[in-house]
């Protein structure tokens, strides 16, 4: 009931970016090494998580700006079409390459440039992951916010061009809300740059917002400087079963009477918990036709009693099964849940 879809390859589409000139001088951009054209290689850059499959007629990998840059005005003189990929796990389809041409790959710009703990930004490249950066300004103490369920493959890059959610975004928003400014390469290969280091950033149209979503339609972006926070001191997760969707989705409503802001707070139903126990064995309550996934975060004396009035409104409220985290193993076993979706 519960199988993976899985697509045939469509015929590879075939356009000016298949003629061996335009090979070659992709090759002298970015290094022969740089420059996969075997159908075997190229095919799985032709899908993301969906696995339907449109396979490019190239895939390049360059390291720079300048190397986007040159690419993109090789494009527009030999009129091919372009797309850029992070790391291919979303399920929109903005990094698969419908109409051929070839695929921009970032992985190879991966690296971050700058940490600033004093002025809580970060400036990186769009090829790291989200897991990679949040773990390197841990470090420093700071919380990159974002908190997509894929944070361990999704490149950041990708993020931001999907504008992704998260975990955290009841309390911190999605991905654009921690953008503060971005290096974009336009569409004819022009360099620009969006935004700045400051949150107070206010003069002119917000370019920064308008790439952030656009799914590489108006550039491909190159650098992103990136707001980050003091990591709060403590966490807590509760998570609780409910008979039907409706009473899960009616004590949301019940949080902010009490004063509470969670930080994260998550339903799923019915055909996901069929199919996360099918694929992951995690011992779900069988009479669960929905779980509700709850978190706080801040000062641990304020994490405590936030976590225990959310026991209490979901006991009161038609939770049942409900857990609680003590420490970081029992909250990403709790979160394992709805991570195991996507």
């Amino acid at each position: 009931m519960y199988q993976s879809i899985h697509f045939n390859a469509k015929p590879r589409a075939t356009t000016n970016a298949s003629k061996p000139e335009v090979l070659e001088k992709l090759k002298q951009i970015v290094g022969a090494e740089n420059v996969l054209v075997e159908p075997e290689k190229v095919e799985p850059y032709g899908a993301d998580a969906v696995k339907e499959k449109f396979p490019p007629e190239a895939v390049v990998f360059p390291e720079t700006t300048e190397q986007i840059s040159q690419i993109l005005r090789l494009a527009n003189e030999f009129l091919f079409p372009v797309t850029a990929r992070g790391g291919g796990v979303g399920y929109t389809g903005g990094a698969v390459p419908v109409d051929g041409g070839i695929v921009i790959g970032t992985d190879r710009m991966n690296k971050i440039i700058e940490i600033n703990p004093d002025d809580l930004y970060v400036v990186c490249q769009p090829g790291i992951t989200t897991f990679d950066l949040q773990q390197a300004v841990e470090r420093y103490g700071l919380l990159f916010p974002p908190d997509p369920a894929s944070y361990k493959d999704s490149f950041i890059g990708g993020n931001i061009a999907e504008n992704a959610g998260g975990m955290r975004t009841p309390k911190y928003g999605v991905t654009k809300h921690s953008v503060l400014g971005l290096e974009v390469v336009t569409a004819t290969g022009e360099v620009i740059r969006t935004g700045g280091k400051t949150v107070k950033n206010v003069v002119g149209f917000d370019l920064t917002g308008l790439m952030c979503g656009s799914e590489g339609l108006l550039g491909i972006i190159t650098e992103a400087t990136l707001k980050l926070l003091p990591m709060p001191e403590a966490t807590a997760t509760v998570r609780a079963s409910f008979k039907t969707m409706a009473e899960a989705c009616q004590v949301l409503t019940k949080f902010t009477p009490e004063g509470l802001l969670p930080m994260a707070m998550e339903v799923v139903d019915k055909n996901c918990i069929g199919a996360i126990e099918q694929n992951f064995a995690f011992g779900l309550s069988t009479d669960a036709n929905a779980i509700l996934i709850v978190a706080v975060d801040g000062f641990r004396e304020e994490v405590e009693k936030n976590a225990q009035m959310i026991e209490r409104i979901l006991g009161t409220n038609g939770g049942f099964d409900i857990l609680r985290s003590r420490n970081k193993e029992e909250e990403d076993k709790l979160w394992d849940v709805r991570r195991a979706i996507s």
